[in-house]
């Protein structure tokens, strides 16, 4: 389908670890359906919610990939590299992330040492030849990898970065494999060797598993088209992103940050999306969007895909708390998920949870239904609270609070991580509140940053799901280049650079869409010469001062001395989404009211409960107060205030408390 033209069935989906969110939009209304995810197969989930409807297009966003990287759980991949460097997957950095551990354990490779192979042949910097391959060897190589059954293979040569020749060759001899072949300078626009060898390694074993993934969702929603969610904040085919896997690990982050960009009124904020299992945050840029960024860390390893710049912690309702060595209550990063989730959930979890702590203070009250399909336990989650309590030898209610706020801490830092963190002043900022327990804890993150207002829209439980159906399609290429960015290297990077955009545009049109009405835009990554490190920005008339501004704006001085190389350039090719076609409704009941305990060691108090679409469009609310919405419950503390926009997003004034 093309995006812009006639409304037809669109459903967006979100795959969280604990709950599937799904958002079915008909172009008349929209309908929200929120189901337990089957972590055993995320498929199963979508697929049984699909088979009620004949949608003409499902976009959907996945942590298949992200949950296979951190759990080890992957297809077996072979690693072809030039000879003598087949530990540099172990070598790696000499960085210490962490500089206060005397003995630090190395991130594992991705590829054990066993299934590293290497060959004669060596192109040197600059991309000349200095050995040629050798053919002999390397069909005795594809016999040995036929032999030992391989998934797939990834292919990172040193320098192929500057001329790709040998890592295709060695591509073509093995295509009689069968099997798929990702070589590194497709994988990743990066010189370094360590960072761009493990992102082809992390796309090679991760190629097989989600490529026998998205074949079978794509066949469950015949003859719907299918969309991806990727890590930077656009949807592409779903055959356009099978083979390149890497670039999905944020797939579902990326589309609650993509809504939250269009819901911060252009101002600078913070998207914060408390879902089960995590946390997400991200910064948005006044009137440019999210960050991005071309590096991302996943249990130890750096991928070298471009991304939006999320960081991610295990703080979720779903997050269990714990009392360490030193008896002090700890919670997360482990988590009940959805099987078998909080105790409150009512499918056998027993341990105590973030979630299982509202219900016990009331925050969450236990007769509204998650997602208008989970009943909750009151019972349960006070057994599981008074389990922790007896440990710490507290009363309920106190461990309950204590709970609350040790999981706030852990998401402050969060907060503090890509603001403060970044030179950026939280105060006057913006915080969209989304996800299903976000409005539990947003008033008193808010004020503990000095955020001074929160917009919870209109299904935020089910924000990121949005995000999938308002992302664009993009289509982009990048290239590293190593050239001045001005003189004969601005004439080499302007060449490609319409070279890329010819190409970007084909891909839209090889997929049906339409190029002619695709935006182009170019995204460079420069540094001054010598440095290691680089920055990328927009391409403008004068990418060098536009480099130097952009270095000032960031590290607060500028070197006008130094000569500018521009390391790489990205060109996209951009379709707009037509976005949702309506407000997501919600509850419109009377209010009535509920016992809360509002401050640690005092005793309940009668509070009103709110249903968010009964709130008047410019009324005030004052706190304390419980608002019910239907994928998400919003703890308004005393000194708090809310009114409603024509939009049914709620502004949160914090207060201070």
């Amino acid at each position: 389908m093309v995006q812009g033209q006639e409304r037809k069935l669109r459903i967006g989906i979100d795959s969280g670890g604990t709950f599937t969110d799904c958002i079915v939009d008909s172009g008349n209304g929209i309908e929200v359906i929120k189901v337990p995810s089957t972590p055993d197969d995320p498929a199963r989930a979508i697929l049984e919610v699909l088979c009620r409807y004949s949608p003409a297009e499902v976009i959907h966003g996945s942590t298949v990939a992200t949950n296979a990287l951190l759990e080890r759980q992957y297809s077996r991949a072979a690693f072809i590299t030039v000879a003598g460097f087949e530990d540099l997957l172990d070598i790696g950095r000499q960085n210490r992330p962490d500089i206060y551990d005397l003995q630090p354990s190395p991130p594992l490779p991705l590829i054990p040492r066993e299934d590293r192979f290497g060959i004669a042949g060596r192109i040197g910097a600059g991309g000349q030849i200095v050995e040629d391959l050798d053919g002999g060897q390397l069909t005795g190589l594809a016999d040995r990898l036929a032999r030992q059954r391989y998934e797939a293979i990834a292919v990172g040569l040193l320098h192929s970065t500057e001329n790709g020749e040998h890592e295709e060759a060695v591509r073509t001899q093995l295509a009689s494999l069968g099997i798929p072949i990702v070589i590194s300078r497709e994988a990743a626009a990066e010189p370094r060797e360590w960072e761009r060898f493990t992102t082809a390694t992390a796309s090679a074993v991760l190629t097989p598993l989600m490529r026998d993934y998205l074949e079978r969702l794509a066949t469950g929603v015949e003859p719907a088209t299918m969309k991806v969610m990727d890590s930077g904040g656009s949807v592409v085919p779903w055959q356009g992103i099978a083979d390149r896997a890497v670039r999905t690990v944020l797939s579902g982050p990326a589309g609650g940050v993509v809504a939250a960009s269009s819901r911060s009124t252009g101002t600078a904020a913070i998207s914060f999306d408390m879902g089960g299992t995590s946390t997400d945050v991200a910064l948005v840029d006044a009137g440019k969007g999210a960050a991005r960024q071309h590096r991302f860390h996943i249990g130890g390893l750096p991928l070298a895909v471009p991304l939006l710049e999320v960081h991610t912690v295990g703080a979720g309702g779903g997050s269990l708390a714990w009392i360490d060595a030193g008896g002090a209550l700890r919670v997360g990063p482990q988590s009940a998920g959805s099987d078998p989730g909080p105790a409150a959930y009512r499918r056998g979890g027993t341990g105590a949870t973030v979630t299982d702590a509202h219900v016990v203070l009331g925050r969450l009250p236990d007769d509204i239904q998650l997602g208008e399909t989970m009943s909750l336990d009151a019972e349960a989650a006070l057994l599981a609270v008074r389990a922790v309590a007896d440990e710490l030898g507290l009363p309920v209610d106190t461990t309950a609070c204590g709970i609350i706020e040790v999981v706030d801490a852990e998401m402050e830092r969060a907060l503090r991580r890509v603001s403060q963190e970044r030179g950026v002043d939280p105060r006057g900022m913006t915080m969209v509140c989304f996800g299903g327990a976000g409005g539990l804890h947003a008033v008193s993150l808010a004020r503990s940053c000095g955020i001074g207002e929160i917009r919870l829209p209109a299904a935020a439980g089910v924000l990121s799901a949005i995000g999938m159906l308002e992302a664009p399609w993009s289509e982009e290429l990048e290239e590293v280049l190593l050239c001045p960015i001005d003189g004969d290297g601005q004439l080499r990077w302007r060449e490609r650079e319409k070279a890329l955009a010819g190409q970007v545009r084909e891909q839209i049109s090889r997929s049906g869409g339409d190029a002619g009405a695709a935006s182009v835009t170019t995204t460079l990554r420069a540094r001054h010469a010598g440095q290691s490190h680089d920055l990328e920005f927009p391409c403008g008339e004068n990418s060098e001062q536009e480099f130097r501004s952009e270095y000032q704006r960031r590290f607060g001085y500028r070197m006008d001395d130094r000569p500018v190389e521009l390391v790489s350039m990205r060109v996209a090719a951009t379709l707009p989404s037509p976005g949702i076609s309506t407000i997501p409704p919600e509850p419109d009941l009377p209010s009535a009211s509920c016992r809360v305990v509002a401050v640690a060691g005092e005793a309940p108090v009668e509070v009103p409960r709110v249903y968010h679409g009964s709130i008047v469009p410019g009324e005030p609310i004052e706190g304390p107060a419980v608002i019910v919405a239907r994928t998400t419950t919003l703890w308004l503390p005393e000194g708090a205030r809310l009114r409603a926009d024509e939009d049914a997003t709620l502004i949160i004034d914090p207060g201070r408390g």
